[in-house]
């Protein structure tokens, strides 16, 4: 595997349905929104206010009203991938991967579209695994500030809620990108990375009730990888969809 893959690489995992056709046809990644998350506890920010007494407060100063912010989020755009290819029989740990397919991406020039075309740098964001993650820490009993990284050598460093996060609107957005990327710990073995895009950008898009359709150059894919258990009526329907050059390789 590791001839195959190479470190600048990003994948996604798929399901083998017509819906990933239409997305490999018409060079697309498709983006949902936050309300189509199964887990509550992930990228719904009005369960992280009601959980956090002084990050709401702190919103509805900034926002006037910390719910009217939610109903904002819920019109953003998601798109998941995963940092490697995982093993076929980790496939069914990912949203309807028990059949899917993986799609391998070069990250880089995804990088640099994004850059180029959205204005985005650095467009991936890192997801990070919790046991909680709904829950905010602070250093003090009052939550004034909150938990904002941890180096390598395992030291603390945090935020000032009413300070830096609440009065730089930079800062804020990294906050809410923050809170957007936070997961339960039982999906690690995801390794996943995100990209977000702003309601300014998925307005241009056409929209569904679940999600958003945003087009990317099909060259920006390097590989597909299938089972041996997927159907040759899809693998048919898959090679039809896209380039005769793109490979298509098959795991055992």
């Amino acid at each position: 595997m590791k001839d195959v893959v190479g470190k600048k690489s990003i994948f996604r995992i798929r399901p083998s349905n017509d819906l990933t056709i239409d997305e490999l046809k018409k060079e697309y990644l498709w983006f949902s929104k936050p309300t189509e998350y199964k887990d509550q506890e992930d990228a719904n920010i009005i369960a992280f206010l009601e959980a956090n007494e002084n990050v709401k407060d702190a919103f509805n100063r900034v926002f006037s009203n910390y719910k009217d912010l939610g109903k904002s989020i819920e019109k953003l755009g998601i798109c998941c991938f995963t940092e490697d290819l995982p093993v076929i029989d980790k496939w069914k740990c990912f949203p309807k991967g028990h059949n899917g397919i993986a799609v391998e991406y070069d990250k880089a020039r995804l990088e640099k579209y994004f850059l180029d075309k959205y204005y985005m740098g650095n467009c991936f964001s890192k997801v990070e695994y919790l046991d909680y993650p709904i829950k905010l820490l602070s250093s003090t009993n009052d939550g004034y500030d909150i938990l904002w990284d941890v180096d390598e050598n395992k030291n603390y460093f945090y935020e000032s809620i009413r300070g830096s996060i609440e009065r730089n609107n930079k800062k804020m957005e990294e906050f809410l990108i923050k809170l957007l990327t936070r997961i339960n710990i039982r999906y690690q073995i995801q390794k996943e990375n995100r990209i977000i895009l702003s309601q300014r950008i998925v307005a241009k898009f056409l929209s569904g009730t679940k999600g958003y359709q945003i087009p990317i150059p099909i060259d920006l894919m390097l590989n597909i990888y299938i089972k041996k258990s997927t159907p040759p009526k899809f693998i048919k329907s898959l090679r039809e969809a896209i380039p005769s050059s793109m490979p298509i390789i098959m795991l055992s």
